[in-house]
């Protein structure tokens, strides 16, 4: 009786093993006899100049973008200290990040150098929107092209705009900015708004031009010349940076205009505008129109009514505007390529819906900015109407060193020193010519 019961029970295990045996799936890592491991994501290093609290916004965005992907898991590394000198470091050995923030004069020497990876037959490839060229601005993706090929992607065109103070315009009596104003209503407007201690103002009798409380505009070297050389139909750099026509009639008439802006009493002086703070005199109601990039957002941190409006046109009529821009580019060393440009453009994708103002046609339009900038809607129409006039400067390999001559030698003299730059024209412009024919070489 013992042996049978022991016969049915060896019987019922053997068959529970077989059992067992055919309906258990062997795990994935033996399957067709190799061992398989479960995909980890590849690390992918972000570096950026982006302070504490800029930082803590993008972690959002990364957090969002890591969750979402199964092949990428973006680490930030954001230090504004010395940003330019640390990447290029790391660049130039095998320690740099496979993907890294980058200026639009930066973009065209590190193009150049070789350092950033060639995008071109990259991009075409992609269904993703982002990756769509031509609905980039022409401006703000010039700086990431090098011969033809293209080494990264703009992630904001930020166009400088004007701010201004609609409580001390309505005291005044001073219409707001309109399609009409020009660099003679401009002039006009910042004479009524500039008050001396007795409220009197520039073109009336015993205005105290050393005892001003209010003034109408400021300029300190920003906003750059260029603006206003644009508007009066000059330029710089020439288009095919052969030379720097400073010297041509329309751009000595900007020089001038800039330089007896800078010396007249509608202007704080230097010294003053360096103790009070650039910025802050407008925020504290010292100054009542204030030139500053779109992503200021200077509307939004006032205590004031503040408006956003589009520059003045110049004299001609002709409207321009100089158009910030930066971007990303990836490290021609990176070891995960394929990965490395899939982070890129969803990167790339979420900061333009992070900043303003996204340099893509498809999204310059109020139903889309208005979704996602909702507390700037009074400003957009002016920041979406400047994106369409809005230019670069002409960067180029050495551009850092023309760049150099043209402030110091230039523009820091008439800004700081009350130089006249019809004596200091001749003398620079050489100097300018130089550096564009050494480029060339």
């Amino acid at each position: 009786m013992v042996k049978k019961l022991s016969l049915i029970l060896s019987i019922v295990l053997l068959f529970s093993i077989i059992v067992t045996a055919c309906t258990t799936k062997r795990p994935p890592s033996q399957e067709n006899g190799q061992v398989n491991q479960p995909a980890q994501k590849v690390t992918i290093r972000l570096s950026t100049w982006a302070g504490a609290d800029e930082a803590k916004e993008l972690q959002a965005i990364l957090d969002k973008l890591n969750s979402a992907s199964d092949k990428y898991e973006i680490v930030q590394d954001s230090n504004p200290a010395d940003y330019d000198t640390r990447l290029t470091t790391q660049l130039s050995g095998s320690s740099g990040p496979d993907i890294f923030w980058i200026s639009a004069q930066r973009a065209a020497q590190f193009a150049a150098r070789g350092v950033m990876l060639d995008i071109t037959q990259r991009l075409p490839k992609s269904d993703k929107p982002v990756a769509e060229l031509s609905d980039y601005y022409e401006a703000s993706l010039g700086p990431f092209k090098y011969k033809d090929s293209v080494f990264g992607l703009p992630w904001i065109e930020q166009p400088v705009v004007l701010y201004i103070n609609k409580d001390l315009f309505d005291k005044a009596g001073v219409a707001y900015p309109d399609d009409s104003w020009n660099w003679d209503k401009f002039l006009d407007a910042a004479k009524k708004l500039t008050v001396d201690q007795n409220g009197k103002h520039p073109d009336e009798a015993g205005f105290d031009k050393g005892n001003v409380k209010q003034w109408g505009f400021t300029l300190n070297g920003w906003p750059p010349v260029q603006v206003f050389i644009w508007q009066n139909g000059g330029e710089v750099i020439s288009e095919d940076f052969s030379n720097s026509p400073i010297d041509t009639p329309e751009a000595k008439a900007a020089f001038k205009f800039y330089a007896d802006l800078v010396n007249s009493p509608m202007v704080p002086s230097q010294q003053l505008i360096k103790d009070r703070g650039f910025d802050t005199m407008f925020k504290n109601q010292q100054v009542a129109m204030f030139m500053g990039g779109a992503a200021d957002s200077l509307d939004t941190k006032v205590d004031f009514k503040c408006g956003v409006y589009e520059l003045p046109a110049g004299p001609a009529g002709t409207k321009a505007t100089l158009g910030d821009v930066l971007g990303m580019g990836i490290n021609a060393k990176t070891k995960n390529r394929d990965v490395a440009f899939e982070a890129f453009l969803d990167l790339t994708d979420a900061i333009h819906q992070w900043k303003v103002m996204p340099p893509r046609k498809s999204m310059a339009n109020m139903d889309t900015m208005k979704k996602l900038h909702p507390d700037r809607e009074d400003a957009m129409q002016a920041i979406i109407n400047s994106m369409e006039y809005a230019r670069t400067y002409r960067y180029f390999g050495n551009y850092p060193d023309w760049d150099n001559i043209f402030w110091t030698q230039l523009m820091d003299p008439i800004v700081n020193n009350h130089a006249d730059p019809e004596e200091l024209i001749p003398k620079v412009k050489p100097q300018l010519d130089a550096v564009l024919k050494k480029s060339a070489e």
